[in-house]
């Protein structure tokens, strides 16, 4: 048998992890009206010890050790690990595990997540162990996406090109993935069966910059290179490519306002409590 993550972790190890680093600053831009309502939701850290799950090429952990925290970042791939390495300057512990199975000696106030935690195999195991790095009455609170069908900034792109792709079928649900805890009967049980009480998931509906200059040309090259889309074309020939770049510009121009182009996303913010 395979341990637990591994197809995860070599996705995030090879072309994700990698693309993710080179293209940080649009992403950061993309998941900005994200990262403000976890922000908002997260309040005052100073002087608080905080794990930042799946803390990727660095932005939330700059986030936290500027309210005074003391930080600690865990992500499985190397590429966006050495870039949070640079942006944060020696300043956060940074680690290179998988945060379903990595242990601390000490417990933390506060575990966050920005997008970070949908991708386990065995998401109540996994919540169990970040349960256990967190001290009892600490927080736990993350960002994930909900349902797909909500989330237009995917469905808009995939339903122009999804003929062209045959072998990229819709995720299942609950699989590993972006979506995999957009279930939010689901997800209340899993952080229940983990060991946290008083879980709060409240919705909220964001604008997802796919380009914040650069107009539709900039928003086919980073969606034909990040997100479903992006994966789906991996693999493509450049015929299909070119073919689903006409495509997407064609889907993608109604939504071009002043040179930003940008879609629907629908998230979860999730906070609960270690119990006592």
């Amino acid at each position: 048998m395979k341990p637990q993550n591994t197809a995860q972790i070599e996705y995030w190890n090879g072309r994700a992890g990698e693309k993710w680093s080179t293209m940080q600053t649009a992403l950061d831009v993309m998941l900005a009206p994200a990262t403000a309502e976890l922000k908002m939701r997260v309040g005052n850290v100073a002087g608080q010890r905080v794990l930042d799950i799946g803390c990727g090429t660095g932005e939330t952990c700059l986030i936290w050790l500027s309210g005074g925290a003391t930080v600690t970042g865990v992500d499985v791939s190397a590429p966006m690990l050495a870039l949070a390495e640079d942006r944060t300057k020696g300043r956060a512990e940074l680690i290179k595990a998988d945060a379903s199975q990595w242990k601390s000696n000490t417990p933390f106030d506060l575990a966050v997540s920005r997008f970070g935690v949908m991708f386990f195999d065995d998401p109540v195991q996994a919540f169990t162990t970040i349960a256990g790095n967190i001290r009892a009455g600490g927080r736990l609170i993350f960002a994930c996406w909900r349902q797909l069908k909500e989330n237009a900034w995917v469905t808009t792109p995939m339903e122009a090109i999804r003929d062209l792709l045959p072998d990229s079928p819709p995720p299942e649900p609950h699989a590993p993935g972006p979506f995999g805890l957009a279930d939010k009967e689901r997800l209340h049980g899993i952080l229940e069966h983990a060991g946290f009480e008083k879980v709060s998931i409240e919705p909220r509906d964001i604008e997802v910059c796919l380009a914040d200059e650069g107009g539709i040309d900039a928003a086919v090259r980073f969606i034909t290179q990040i997100g479903p889309s992006g994966a789906a074309l991996a693999e493509a020939t450049n015929e299909t490519r070119a073919i689903a770049a006409a495509r997407l510009r064609a889907v993608l121009l109604p939504h071009e306002k002043n040179d930003r182009v940008t879609l629907g996303g629908a998230v979860w913010i999730v906070d609960a409590i270690k119990r006592w």
